[in-house]
């Protein structure tokens, strides 16, 4: 494994990661990742490490893997993975940005359902479809291909070119550049025969308004005598005007990039603070519950130490109930034992009694003897 420059032999075998942070260690990152595969290179764009990875296997197969087993976490932070892609001048946009659809500009006359149907058969092969459809836009027509994930259209990206019906099929992501980038294009066939080499799609309002300031100076013109050397410095200052337009668009993507740098770098900082702080709960850091105690967590506090007083009382007053009822039995028994005793001694007295009365009167002169006399008389 190594670290290298992009190539683009290595299509199809690597991967995109954002989403990294500035304390994730490359070690980690790349351990994380061989459980998909053997790497064979690797590079950051930071030297740090951190910010965008990629990231090429030796084989495919190892792709697949990664990405049917997204979403990635790595140090408590979701990782943005997906398959790299080229740059291409023709679309700008499409290594950068995902969709889940993608746009085929309709070049065929016959359209029906049958054909909707092939075309969907076509693609079917790359996962779930959800729908096919012919649209239409301002300027030009398009079949809108809708699919379940955003990798199924990076792998149909990566596979150009793709032939339908023996004809090459001119497709490209669902995004807003790309429509922006075809209705200029076919806008500018419909009004003009001159063929523009390139067109830069970020400043494509600028351009338009440049395109159409310079058709009125030529209508206002059209009847005037243009010398070559009048052409020479017309042609001299527009490529003035669009130099300075090119360095005013470089200057604020370059603050934009910067501000957007800034508050990622914001963003990963308060996430990392707040994984520290989520950790240090619980592990039951002392130090961070002193930082960051709140009121409720005090009244959670209080109340729980009343709560424990109330129960240490509770206690006490069982342990006082259960002496109490012991005491009442043991005088209950010890009672009860000598009632028995007293009823034992009534009787053997009220035998002896009875028996020498017998012995004084069994001559039969005397009366009889008084009766003993019941418990209740």
């Amino acid at each position: 494994m190594s670290s290298y420059p992009r190539h683009l032999d290595c299509l199809h075998r690597e991967i995109c990661i954002g989403g990294v942070s500035y304390q994730t260690e490359p070690h980690n990152l790349l351990t994380y990742f061989e459980q998909f595969g053997s790497i064979n290179h690797y590079s950051f764009s930071s030297p740090s490490g951190g910010g965008y990875v990629f990231i090429t296997y030796e084989n495919v197969e190892s792709v697949n893997r990664c990405m049917v087993n997204r979403p990635h976490r790595v140090d408590g932070r979701y990782l943005h993975v997906k398959r790299a892609i080229p740059y291409t001048a023709e679309y700008p946009q499409e290594h950068i940005e995902l969709s889940r659809d993608i746009m085929i500009i309709s070049d065929f006359l016959d359209i029906d359902d049958d054909f909707l149907k092939e075309l969907r058969e076509y693609f079917s092969s790359y996962g779930t479809i959800y729908a096919c459809k012919y649209c239409h836009e301002a300027n030009f027509d398009y079949f809108l291909v809708e699919f379940a994930d955003y990798d199924q259209v990076d792998r149909v990206i990566l596979d150009k070119p793709h032939y339908f019906n023996q004809q090459e099929l001119q497709l490209m992501k669902y995004i807003a550049t790309n429509k922006t980038l075809m209705n200029i294009k076919y806008s500018l066939e419909e009004t003009s025969t001159v063929v523009k080499d390139a067109i830069d799609v970020d400043d494509d309002q600028k351009f338009l308004k440049f395109e159409l300031n310079f058709k009125e100076s030529l209508a206002e013109k059209q009847n005037d005598y243009i010398s070559e050397i009048d052409l020479r410095n017309e042609i001299h200052r527009l490529q003035n005007v669009l130099k300075r337009m090119n360095d005013d668009f470089i200057n604020e993507r370059k603050k934009l990039e910067d501000n957007c740098c800034e508050q990622l770098k914001k963003l990963n900082e308060d996430a990392d603070k707040l994984n520290r702080l989520q950790q240090d709960l619980e592990q039951g850091n002392s130090i961070s519950y002193e930082n960051e105690i709140t009121f409720e967590f005090l009244e959670y506090r209080k109340l729980l130490c009343e709560h424990e007083a109330l129960k240490h009382e509770n206690e006490l007053l069982h342990e006082q109930y259960l002496t109490a009822e012991l005491e009442n039995f043991e005088l209950t028994s010890y009672y009860e034992q000598i009632l028995a005793e007293e009823k034992a001694k009534t009787a053997q007295y009220e035998v002896e009694y009875t028996r020498k009365l017998e012995c004084l009167y069994a001559d039969g002169t005397s009366p009889l003897p008084p009766a003993i006399p019941d418990d209740d008389d």
